[in-house]
């Protein structure tokens, strides 16, 4: 595998319809409940929001340009990393047999030395595999977890 085309992945079967899934990312109040907090209107194709890691005044946060936005099966961003190097970000919601989610996130398109990019591509396959769960827990039970804040 060339380093450069190294991504970080993540997947789980949500026990509710694409549609459902797809609403807990795309509304900012939905996704404020597992992930990074948000202040927007929602998600829009072209446009760009800004995420914050907490929901105090002074919370670090950081903008996000929505590249594709297809209810209720993709949304795509583009994002810098902690380095500042962009990548791009999918989810992908595929319904089951059963009417049930395949949620995926996938990021990719890192750049710098190999060293950088597989430490990105760890710690994001870490972070989205939270994420999932947290999603899951949110959508499925109603239960809030507190992922990104908890995050060390």
């Amino acid at each position: 595998m060339k380093i450069d085309r190294l991504t970080a992945k993540a997947r789980t079967r949500i026990r509710k319809s694409p549609s459902e899934v797809f609403a807990a990312f795309a509304d900012a109040q939905n996704m404020s409940k597992f992930w990074f907090t948000r202040r927007d209107q929602g998600l829009t194709e072209g446009e760009s929001v800004r995420w914050f890691v907490g929901s105090g005044e002074d919370a670090f946060s950081f903008d996000v340009l929505v590249t594709e936005l297809r209810e209720p099966h993709t949304i795509s961003i583009e994002w810098a990393g902690h380095d500042g190097s962009p990548a791009q970000v999918v989810w992908s919601f595929e319904e089951t047999e059963d009417g049930d989610t395949i949620l995926t996130i996938e990021e990719s398109g890192y750049a710098g030395d190999p060293d950088a990019i597989v430490e990105r591509a760890l710690d994001s396959t870490g972070g989205f595999n939270q994420v999932i769960i947290a999603a899951k827990a949110l959508v499925e039970h109603g239960v809030e977890l507190n992922v990104v804040t908890d995050h060390v």
